[in-house]
């Protein structure tokens, strides 16, 4: 017995887990995991929606019943967001170098000053 593959050259990818929060998938080579939080259009959708994807390429999954196509480096970067500077602090440095005003005493005699 003899069987043919015609038209599509589509490779095995499965999907291994359906949660409330994703889908994971083994594609052909790595497992990634599409989280419905990043993707919502993937939320809604029926398992048996969810189950039917393939790899047409490397980098490219694919939902026929759903109608999305997703670059698998979309899924693995994601989410693409610019790294923000939070405030700082003096460092370790400055505090040591900076001259002490007040000794202890007075600190410990001085009233609050609000």
């Amino acid at each position: 017995m003899e069987f043919s593959t015609q038209g599509k050259d589509v490779s095995k990818i499965e999907v291994l887990n359906i949660s409330k929060h994703g889908i994971w998938l083994a594609t052909r080579d790595q497992e990634i995991f599409i989280s419905f939080k990043e993707f919502p259009w993937f939320q809604d959708a029926s398992v048996r929606k969810l189950m039917n994807v393939e790899q047409r390429t490397p980098s490219c999954l694919h939902w026929p019943d759903l109608a999305i196509d997703l670059a698998v480096e979309s899924v693995i970067c994601f989410p693409l967001q610019s790294q923000t500077s939070h405030p700082t602090t003096r460092s370790s440095r400055q505090a040591k170098t900076e001259p002490i005003t007040q000794s202890k005493s007075n600190l410990r005699s001085s009233p609050l000053r609000t």
